[in-house]
């Protein structure tokens, strides 16, 4: 039987303290000699609740197990498969996780402070209110997770993946992020990197709130448009049409992405709709109060950094072509 909770389901299916004991006997034999023994199943096993700390689960079944606020510090879980295994408010500190598959995993509120281990798999975790200090995850994959709360105090993260994140209000000061992948990764803006060492990270469509960046050694982030002097930009409106703009040379322009390219104002110099013939208005795609004037010289309006993050600027992409391949969405993301 299984138990539904939110978006996990929890297995119920108990064994007694025996027949736990022989299994992990047999699998103590199989890990000496695989023709001897049997490699411990607890495949949709109830094991919540237990001291299991210092015990030896490397290259267990342990899909969708239940180890909700079990102790497993110091135990070892390298190679272990814990896919769609629920670990909320588990103790994994000093925990060895070489390997070890949490795919899809619950682990809410876990501890995994000084654990250890390469090429761990958080691949689609939840990790809210995590706290993993002081740990070595090396090579660790982070891939779509939701590590929001999170705190990696003075954790090794040295080419760990954490493409396409969500990072919200979590804390990685004294990290080791060298050769990190943070692409695409979301609300960083929010999350504290103070005094870590960011040599070789790839940020690629990241947003990074400099006042979260102190003390941070090695962060180089190329910036997509030009640093000086006046260029022609492009951007889309609502009902297709195409804006010509010129950024002049005083404006202040930032872009640490394609997509992200925001000037603090903008000369409006020509206005084209959908069939490309000249007009002379066109509408923000996000704010219909937001106008482009031919001839016109547009300044963005303010917004609260703290709320909305570093966005505030006219956005604009660099040809023509880029603008015109931007969808006609009037739920847009982008912000004027």
């Amino acid at each position: 039987m299984q138990v539904s909770m939110g978006m996990y389901i929890l297995a119920s299916k108990k064994i007694d303290n025996s027949e736990f004991e022989r299994r992990m006997t047999e699998h103590a034999k199989w890990l000496k000699n695989s023709e001897e023994g049997e490699r411990a199943d607890f495949h949709d096993i109830d094991l919540s609740e237990l001291d299991l700390s210092g015990r030896d689960f490397s290259y267990a079944d342990m899909r969708g197990v239940n180890l909700m606020n079990s102790n497993l510090a110091g135990a070892n879980l390298s190679y272990a498969n814990l896919w769609e295994a629920d670990l909320h408010n588990a103790n994994l500190k000093g925990a060895t996780v070489d390997g070890t598959i949490f795919m899809s995993a619950n682990l809410t509120r876990a501890v995994l402070d000084e654990c250890k281990g390469e090429s761990t798999r958080f691949s689609l975790v939840c990790m809210w209110e995590c706290s993993i200090k002081n740990a070595y995850l090396k090579k660790a994959s982070f891939f779509d997770s939701k590590i929001c709360d999170c705190d990696f105090s003075g954790s090794n993260l040295e080419r760990a993946f954490f493409v396409g994140a969500d990072f919200d209000d979590s804390v990685f000061e004294n990290t080791w992020l060298c050769d990190a992948f943070l692409d695409s990764a979301d609300r960083t803006y929010w999350t504290n990197f103070a005094n870590s060492d960011m040599t070789g990270v790839s940020a690629l469509g990241v947003d990074f709130n400099p006042a979260n960046l102190k003390g941070v050694k090695g962060l180089y982030r190329p910036s997509f448009c030009p640093e000086e002097g006046s260029f022609i930009a492009w951007k889309k409106c609502r009902d297709g049409k195409i804006v010509k703009l010129l950024i002049p040379e005083h404006a202040e322009r930032k872009g640490y992405s394609i997509d992200s390219c925001r000037a603090s104002e903008a000369v409006v110099l020509e206005i084209y709709d959908k069939e490309g013939n000249s007009v002379d208005e066109a509408v923000s795609r996000l704010d219909p109060d937001f106008k482009y004037t031919k001839g016109k010289t547009v300044v963005p309006k303010p917004l609260d950094p703290n709320k909305n993050g570093d966005v505030t600027g006219v956005y604009f992409v660099l040809s023509r072509a880029d603008a015109e391949a931007i969808r006609d969405l009037k739920d847009s993301e982008e912000d004027d």
